[in-house]
């Protein structure tokens, strides 16, 4: 969880005077509530307004527990809590429910912290919202919006997540807080809260388990030295100045500084100063590390291949139930099982965790393929909305025409866990001005990988007419190479592309390509041209370099079938015959790729599907 940096003066805490030496610590995270809300009563609700929707219906509700079967009350977060505020969806009506605060006054250093349980499946056209209105403006200062959150953070539910909001930008504002909510999917509030930082001994911390506090020695005096204990904290004990302490277990913790100067020694405890709660987790699947990534599916792996999945939940489940779908087990209760796909097919999976807590599902649709045809290539899912062209300045395109003296690029794939044949390459292009090149062509290679771990020899070619690549600026299209001959390999291979010339005032061609930061995976290998050491002129030759000062992948796709022939088993949104023409989010921008939540297909022949990306 992020948090604001505190000032190093607040939130002074127990002291101790010993002479000329006085022992004095803090912490970033140490916080006092001056105003809060958990509608516990009915007194305590109605100082808050609650609009109905417009057709009279009410639909706000104080409830002991949450409105999914299975969740914990918040009272499992907060032992006082007695109720949450919730809303029900309602089929049959129009909902426009806002539960609104009195006007408040934010203090400095402040920040909002309020929980909520929902669900996000169909909350697409009615998210809930919370909402921060400057009352003396009548201006929205601050908007939440539940949908767009739960898209950004792969959240699919329910479970109790906790939100915390910097209000430092509103310092002084007098403002009014309101959840609304508009239907689609039931939701639970409590825990509302406004803190500050504090400034008094009455400070303390509150973490959820795994959560660090930031300590600060404000001690007086010329400190030597200087012993920390943290109780159940990690590491217990520490000499620094500003120690980092990590509290794994839910409790409430002693703090302890004891320093020593020229005079003496003094020491200042706080009881339970640290406050270490439990969250509801956060499931999140791992799909298996076996496999080739893909632009239509999140793996792509032979039948019968022991897959590892794992568990990358938050929040400290302690339970796991995850269902397979056509594999082999159909269900497993291991934190990371192993799966086994007998019969080729495009598979989905869910995990279930839970902890004291909540519980919380994660799911994936059609997002495994075994077997089968699929276009691979070397880029996660989460590196979609990187993907663009490589500019290298006055110098041209890094993966396309540049004054570099780079002829031809490669890329690797690692070598298949089977038998692959490949028969097609698809190149995605983002910019394709030949202009005086337009009778130049260029040829894609698979080629096998030498003893140097550079292109060896070429097993299969296939040339395009420059003029024939395919690209558009307002979507992502493939320029497809059909190999001659299809290739049958078990082996590590490269695909190259080339030869690209110095770009013409009229000529700019670049491929589609992923920059990573330094020291991050690089897959593109480039053909240079030789040079003399000493004139730097070109000697006529080129030679294959390894990219590994710029990290690189390439949007190039090779088509690879497990098995002898290929498959009639297509890939997710792309039959063989039928591309897709366009990639969406929800608010109808559009997308280079698929990303994590909800996208919208629009297929080449006009047809429109949605579907549900997972990790």
């Amino acid at each position: 969880m992020k948090r604001t940096v505190l000032s190093l003066c607040a939130a002074v805490c127990a002291l101790v005077h010993t002479g000329a030496q006085t022992a004095r610590f803090s912490a970033q995270e140490a916080m006092e509530t001056y105003y809060e809300m958990g509608w516990d009563s009915q007194e305590e609700s109605a100082t808050w307004t609650h609009k109905a929707t417009a057709s009279g219906r009410f639909t706000w509700y104080m409830e002991a527990n949450p409105p999914y079967a299975g969740q914990k009350a918040f009272s499992a977060i907060d032992a006082k809590s007695r109720y949450s505020l919730c809303a029900r969806y309602n089929d049959n009506a129009t909902q426009d429910e806002v539960a609104t605060s009195p006007a408040i006054e934010i203090k400095a250093r402040s920040v909002a912290e309020f929980y909520t349980c929902f669900r996000s499946v169909f909350l697409l056209g009615h998210p809930w919202k919370f909402v921060i209105t400057d009352t003396e403006g009548d201006s929205i200062a601050y908007e939440l919006n539940g949908f767009l959150w739960a898209q950004n953070n792969a959240y699919t539910g329910p479970s109790w997540q906790k939100f915390t909001i910097d209000l430092s930008a509103f310092e002084g504002m007098k403002a009014t807080f309101a959840f609304q909510y508009t239907g689609g999917e039931d939701l639970a509030v409590d825990g509302f809260r406004l803190s500050q930082l504090s400034d008094s001994t009455d400070g303390t911390i509150s973490i959820a388990e795994g959560q660090a506090v930031h300590f600060i020695d404000l001690s007086e005096g010329d400190v030597t030295s200087r012993q920390w204990k943290f109780q159940g904290g990690q590491p217990a004990t520490s000499g620094d100045p500003s120690p980092t302490v990590v509290y794994p277990t839910a409790g409430d913790y002693d703090v302890e500084l004891t320093i020593t100067t020229a005079d003496g020694s003094a020491t200042a405890v706080r009881r339970g100063y640290v406050h270490v709660g439990v969250e509801a987790p956060q499931a999140l699947i791992g799909l298996p590390a076996e496999g080739y990534l893909s632009p239509w599916v999140a793996r792509f792996v032979p039948t019968g291949q022991p897959l590892h999945y794992r568990d990358l939940s938050s929040g400290n489940p302690t339970s796991w139930h995850w269902t397979f779908p056509g594999g082999t087990p159909a269900e497993s209760s291991e934190q990371h099982p192993v799966v086994i796909y007998e019969e080729p097919g495009l598979y989905g999976m869910t995990l279930e965790v839970e902890n004291s807590v909540g519980t919380s599902n994660d799911f994936m649709v059609r997002a495994l393929q075994a077997g089968g045809s699929q276009y691979v290539w070397n880029i996660d899912i989460d590196e979609y909305d990187q993907l663009g062209e490589l500019q290298l300045g006055f110098y041209g395109f890094y993966a396309g025409s540049n004054y570099l003296g780079i002829q031809t690029f490669a890329e690797l794939y690692d070598q298949p866990a089977e038998t692959v044949t490949i028969d097609t390459v698809q190149v995605y292009f983002y910019r394709t001005d030949i202009g005086t090149a337009a009778g130049r062509d260029i040829t894609v290679q698979l080629c096998d990988v030498d003893e140097h771990g550079l292109p060896g020899h070429v097993l299969a070619s296939a040339t395009m007419a420059a003029a024939s690549l395919a690209s558009s600026t307002s979507d992502v299209v493939p320029t497809s190479f059909v190999l001659s001959p299809a290739v049958t390999t078990n082996q590590p291979f490269f695909v190259t592309i080339g030869p690209f010339d110095q770009p013409a005032d009229d000529e700019a061609i670049s491929i589609m390509s992923l920059r990573r930061d330094e020291g991050a995976r690089s897959t593109t290998y480039h053909l240079l041209a030789d040079e003399d050491m000493t004139t730097g002129q070109p000697l006529g030759t080129y030679s294959w370099y390894r990219n590994d000062d710029d990290p690189v992948s390439m949007c190039i796709t090779p088509r690879l079938t497990y098995g002898s022939a290929p498959s009639a088993l297509g890939s997710v949104g792309q039959p063989r015959d039928v591309a897709p023409a366009g990639r969406y989010n929800v608010a109808g921008q559009a997308l280079s790729r698929n990303h994590r939540g909800i996208v919208i297909i629009r297929q080449a022949d006009g047809t429109v599907r949605k579907t549900v990306v997972g990790h």
